[in-house]
């Protein structure tokens, strides 16, 4: 203090006027804040407390796990290193088969070693070994039972293709599959619709005004009334003659009263209900009829046609007679 005071009087002395009462001015100022900071800093203790001895404990454990830590992930890299590993083939060709995958194969229907071809297959290969041996008496199965006749005739005979051989085709089973829709037939419109162009024979496009149906329309077309090509009796003529008989099957007589079974035979009421007491099965074909059965009316309907051509016959004859 006593240096800063002789400091003070030599600059004092120094300075004059306006500018002196500034100077201690400043000089009070510097002194206060001095003696303020030497009178708020707290003095030092030698002993610590005991937050300040377990955060500094806290942050000595925190740099040892991280120690370890680092410590670990160097060891787990060293496995790293030591055990993925990565040589190059030094060829600059695509990762996969060398066409792209489309050669590939998804099997989804029946295994190509159990289908209707390789069964097929199978049976001709038995033959061919069997050929000129006798029997050795061992059942192969009911497909590959020994045929001595070969058929040479048609190629349907030997052909191991489903597409000329009788029976189910293998599906495909292929992935990949190349299709084109053609939505430019490149068919001229103007001359479709209204039967004119006028490009006339320079046009470009295809003059032609048919319609065409793909397969699926044709089916469909085809099996609209609800028979169909699985059909077998669509092109049979049915006969009304054939169909309905002139006797009873029990009595061996005319008809009276007829009624239909079931199984569409016909006899009289009076011998159905015969029957039925003895057995509840038909008379002729042995099936059970469960006591039903129905008014025959087609036959009732042919009875009453040939009784009035049978009265119409005879009324023509006695005319003629008359006359």
């Amino acid at each position: 203090m006593e240096q800063c005071l002789s400091l003070i009087n030599s600059r004092s002395r120094q300075i004059t006027g306006k500018n002196q009462h500034f100077f201690f001015l400043f000089i009070l100022y510097r002194t206060e804040s001095c003696h303020s900071r030497v009178l708020t800093t707290p003095p030092r203790n030698k002993f610590k407390s005991t937050s300040e001895k377990k955060s500094s404990s806290i942050s000595r454990t925190n740099n040892k796990r991280q120690k370890k830590v680092l410590d670990n992930d160097d060891s787990s890299s060293e496995e790293d290193s030591v055990t993925v590993s990565y040589k190059s083939k030094r060829i600059a060709l695509p990762d996969g088969p060398s066409d792209g995958g489309a050669t590939r194969i998804l099997q989804i229907e029946t295994e190509e070693d159990r289908d209707a071809q390789a069964i097929f297959e199978k049976a001709q290969k038995i033959n061919a070994e069997l050929k000129g041996k006798e029997d050795d008496k061992i059942y192969r199965g009911m497909n590959n039972y020994a045929q001595y006749i070969e058929k040479k005739d048609t190629v349907a005979g030997n052909a191991s293709s489903g597409m000329v051989r009788k029976g189910p085709i293998r599906a495909p089973a292929n992935l990949r599959a190349t299709v084109r829709w053609d939505y430019q037939p490149d068919i001229c419109k103007d001359y479709k619709e209204t039967g004119f162009c006028g490009f006339g024979d320079s046009c470009k496009y295809l003059h032609d005004r048919s319609d065409y149906k793909h397969g699926w329309q044709l089916e469909a077309d085809a099996g609209a009334d609800g028979s169909g090509d699985e059909c077998d009796t669509k092109y049979e003529i049915d006969s009304d003659e054939e169909t309905l008989p002139f006797k009873c099957f029990i009595c061996r007589e005319s008809f009276t009263d007829p009624v239909v079974t079931k199984c569409k035979h016909y006899f009289c009421e009076k011998c159905a209900l015969q029957q039925y007491k003895k057995s509840a099965r038909c008379f002729i074909c042995n099936v059970n009829t469960y006591g039903v059965f129905n008014p025959a009316k087609e036959l009732i309907k042919r009875i009453n046609q040939t009784k009035h051509d049978g009265c119409d016959s005879h009324k023509e004859d006695e005319s003629e007679d008359d006359d």
